[in-house]
This record gives C-alpha cells, sequence and structure tokens, in this order.
C-alpha cells in the first residue's frame, strides 16, 4: 500500500488542504468546549484555592491530547506525517505551474509554525531535563539518594492549586488564538486553489459509522507492510 501522499495534479492539492481545514475547525472546536468548562468551573468557585485531582486530571488529559493533536496538524515535519507546515512549502514550490500567485507566509505565522513544530517535538518524548531540574528542585545530592534509595514515594494528591487550572485556561485560548490565525491563512490558500470563495459548512449527522475505522486501519497496515 502506498505511504506518502502524492501530488499529482490541482485536485490533490485541493483535497489534502480540504481535509487539514476539516480537522483544524473540528479540533479547535472541541478545544474551545473545554475552554468553556473550564471557565464554568472557575465562574462558579471564583474564590476557590483548590480544584480536586479527579476532576482536574479527566480536564487536562483530554486538553493535551487536543494540544498534541493540533500541533501535529500544523507543525509537523516528519516525511510521511500530514501538517500544514509541510504542505505550504509544497504548496509554495509547485504554485507557479498550478497557475496560481502565492505570498510567502509572513513571520508572525511562520513562527506559530515553528513554536508548534517544537511544542509537537517537546510533547513526544520525556526530555532528561526534567529530571536534571527536578534533582536540583528538590535538592537530591548522592547523599540524600543513597540514603533513601530502599523506598520509592509514588506521590498522590486529593487536590491541585487552583493555578493549574487557570494557566491551562490561558493555554487553551493562546493554541486557539494561533491555531485560528493559521486556520484563516489555509482558508484563503484554499480560495486561490479552487480560484473562487470557499464555503464553510457544518454538515449534521446522527452518528459517526465505525465503518470510518476502516480507513484508519488500512493506514496502519499500509505503515507497518502489511
Amino acid at each position: 500500500m502506498q505511504k506518502e501522499f502524492k501530488f499529482n495534479d490541482k485536485s490533490d492539492y485541493i483535497f489534502y488542504l480540504s481535509e487539514l481545514i476539516i480537522d483544524c475547525y473540528q479540533k479547535t472546536d472541541r478545544l474551545k468546549k473545554y475552554g468553556q468548562e473550564i471557565e464554568q468551573i472557575i465562574l462558579t468557585n471564583p474564590n476557590a484555592k483548590l480544584i480536586q485531582t479527579e476532576l482536574y486530571e479527566s480536564i487536562s488529559d483530554k486538553v493535551n491530547r487536543l494540544f498534541q493533536y493540533i500541533f501535529n496538524l500544523l507543525g509537523d515535519e516528519s516525511k510521511k506525517a500530514v501538517s500544514y507546515r509541510k504542505f505550504r512549502k509544497r504548496l509554495y514550490k509547485d504554485c507557479k505551474k498550478m497557475n496560481i500567485e502565492l505570498e510567502e507566509l509572513p513571520q508572525n505565522e511562520l513562527k506559530i509554525l515553528g513554536e508548534f513544530n517544537t511544542l509537537r517535538n517537546w510533547g513526544l518524548h520525556i526530555p532528561e531535563s526534567l529530571f536534571i531540574q527536578k534533582k536540583e528542585f528538590f535538592k537530591m545530592d548522592s547523599t540524600f539518594i543513597e540514603t533513601n534509595k530502599r523506598t520509592i514515594p509514588i506521590s498522590t494528591y486529593d487536590y491541585y492549586e487552583i493555578q493549574f487550572l487557570t494557566e491551562m485556561k490561558r493555554e487553551i485560548q493562546e493554541v486557539i488564538d494561533s491555531a485560528m490565525l493559521i486556520l484563516e491563512r489555509m482558508k484563503n490558500d484554499y480560495s486561490l486553489l479552487i480560484e473562487e470563495q470557499l464555503n464553510i459548512e457544518y454538515e449534521q449527522n446522527q452518528y459517526k459509522p465505525y465503518l470510518f475505522m476502516t480507513a484508519v486501519q488500512n493506514s496502519w497496515n499500509s505503515q507497518n507492510g502489511k
């Protein structure tokens, strides 16, 4: 099975970019919803100093999953991965043969895509520097480690300080603002490709068929040589 997307004619560029736009709308819409959930918690408990661990972690887990998806979608540079950053470079390179005039991305948008790439890379591994900083923060020198080596404490908490939640709200808004700026650029590129104004329509369906997972399974099979 084919592993890499081939751009044979303009329709391939149109399809690829439309998928990026759809994905960006879907994921930022969900991120906005989670931001509203946080806002409601803060408004309901304006004087709260703490938030229950189970509640905070349930929000944090789903928000961070979306963060990582958006960083990948827009900023990935991996060879066989989908991303707008890669696509835009390809489109700029091929724009003349498709008879479209495409301007270079401004510095602020290049900066966003670069930051998303950095955040994407950061989120895909646990940096050793984290262990170094933790060791220094808690002053865990050789003597301390030798003295306490018989027991490994597993920290659990009943609550988080509310600042964890307010900081997450700020981060959500920053990611949304940046993603929406790139989304507008994607839509502009799309209009240039189709040579007319793009129309966005939300299509309401009763349910999502699990049959759609066939495409996901086939993608997995192709990546693993099956």
